[in-house]
């Protein structure tokens, strides 16, 4: 399973999920690629909609929409 959140991909590394590749498709802009099934995808993503990191990521978000 592949995505570009790069927070979502740093839970799933935290949660000891396998990164087997990542693509660079921009400046400051990759996608990840996991070991994981379609299942498991979705309970993990689940569990970071609902975890202290995503709120992070929202706080993170709108802090920089500030700047620009």
């Amino acid at each position: 399973m592949k995505t570009t959140d790069l927070w979502f991909a740093a839970f799933l590394l935290y949660n000891g999920i396998k990164l087997i590749d990542y693509e660079i498709l921009a400046v400051k802009k990759c996608r990840y690629t996991f070991d994981i099934s379609k299942e498991d995808w979705k309970k993990y993503r689940l569990m970071f909609a609902q975890s202290e990191s995503s709120k992070i990521k929202q706080y993170q978000s709108e802090l920089k929409d500030m700047m620009y």
